[in-house]
């Protein structure tokens, strides 16, 4: 039942679907043609060949176009689409790196290549090292490698960083300086 009622929402009424006496027309090229009552911009648009569609209903009296519905609705999915294009674009991911405070120098240095290729697509980087039983009385071990990581990847801003029981975590992004000389 609820997916039949949002399917009559998003639907676009055409033609004889719009329940109204008088409409303002707007003819296919965009132009106001004015209010007009409604047979007769129906007629207009059987003349036409085009249909009738529902743009406004909200409005007084109701926008309608005239032109071919499903150019109409292509057009509309084209535009949606493009819109969510671009919300991906320029959306920021978060990446997240876990580390241990006792990580080996080598595998320290294959995070720290991902840390980097990330920062520089723009993405910000969490890091989370992870304390296990009596690593926690030693706390330092594990900010030391925090500091070796930003010390390696020096163009990295530090957001934030917490200790929250037996995690350090610490958020990493690229400076906007750095990120438009790359664009360039």
């Amino acid at each position: 039942m609820a997916t039949r009622e949002r399917s009559r929402e998003n639907r676009i009424l055409s033609n004889r679907e719009i329940r109204a006496r008088d409409v303002r027309l707007i003819a296919e090229d965009g132009a106001n043609l004015g209010v007009w009552p409604f047979f007769k911009a129906l007629d207009r648009a059987r003349d036409d060949s085009l249909d009738l569609i529902l743009i406004n209903p909200t409005s007084n009296p109701p926008i309608c176009k005239l032109g071919d519905l499903g150019k109409y609705k292509y057009d509309l999915q084209k535009k949606a689409a493009e819109a969510s294009k671009r919300a991906r674009e320029t959306r920021i991911d978060i990446k997240e790196v876990q580390l241990r405070p006792n990580i080996d120098t080598h595998d320290l240095l294959t995070k720290l290549k991902h840390i980097k290729e990330w920062l520089e697509d723009g993405d910000k980087v969490k890091i989370v090292i992870k304390f296990r039983g009596r690593e926690m009385a030693n706390k330092e071990a594990g900010f030391s490698v925090l500091n070796d990581v930003l010390v390696e990847v020096p163009n990295a801003k530090l957001e934030s960083k917490d200790m929250q029981g037996n995690r350090l975590t610490a958020v990493l992004f690229q400076g906007k300086q750095n990120v438009k000389e790359q664009q360039k």
